[in-house]
């Protein structure tokens, strides 16, 4: 991947793309918008209060946005947040980053936290009904006692819903999940450049055949100087 995209094709859920598109319009990218995945709320534990614990860590925009939507706060709780991208969303909710990790994915956030926050602690980790290992992993095998909270499902947008293959030469194709890389790679033989957003998605692209780069960190700015455009502000 070299120079400067003609296009850049979002593929996060519709209210996840909307902030990125008007970012990257107003710095005079064309935008393809292909939602290719979509979230589900789950139910809520009938006995969670969020303020009994002592951290609360989100390791997504999403595990942010869930959070809100279904009505809950921090209360006492002391707040975390995975990188830039995930901080900005937290104070867009009103909400505030006390933990200051900026990393790429959940186990550095666990290295982090590990490193500034001494055992034993009670940690919540809202977020998607299914996940990967750490930071969990890390942080009890470092004696803090943690519990996963559930809030939405990711389910992929099925082929049959899908443009037939949208793209031209110059798209560079932005995946922020290996969800969104499966449903790509379900629905299109095409395989354009693309940037990754974190270690995870970078593995699962380069696994599907997509030439990759991955982003510095995990933010529409991180995504953006992965692929040689600037952007001053971030929405």
């Amino acid at each position: 991947m070299s120079g400067r995209p003609d296009r850049i094709v979002l593929t996060r859920a519709s209210e996840s793309n909307r902030p990125w598109r008007r970012a990257l319009e107003a710095a005079g990218v064309a935008v393809l918008v292909l939602p290719l995945v979509r979230f589900d709320a789950r139910p809520l534990p009938r006995d969670l209060e969020p303020g009994t614990y002592d951290w609360i860590l989100f390791t997504s925009p999403q595990g942010v946005r869930a959070f809100c939507d279904a009505g809950l706060s921090p209360g006492g709780a002391r707040v975390g947040a995975l990188g830039g991208g995930t901080a900005a969303v937290l104070a867009a909710c009103g909400l505030r980053d006390d933990l200051g990790a900026d990393t790429r994915d959940g186990a550095g956030l666990a290295r982090v936290f590990r490193a500034r926050i001494a055992a034993p602690a009670r940690v919540l980790l809202p977020g998607p009904e299914t996940r990967l290992p750490d930071p969990r992993a890390t942080l009890e095998t470092a004696g803090f006692e943690v519990t996963e909270l559930p809030l939405y499902r990711t389910t992929a947008v099925p082929a049959s819903e899908l443009p037939e293959a949208p793209f031209a030469p110059g798209d560079v194709v932005f995946f922020c999940s290996p969800s969104a890389v499966a449903a790509f790679t379900e629905a299109y033989a095409e395989r354009p450049p693309c940037v990754a957003i974190g270690t995870t998605t970078a593995v699962a692209a380069r696994a599907a055949g997509f030439p990759v780069r991955s982003a510095d960190e995990p933010s529409l700015a991180g995504m953006a100087e992965a692929c040689n455009l600037h952007l001053e502000t971030e929405s």
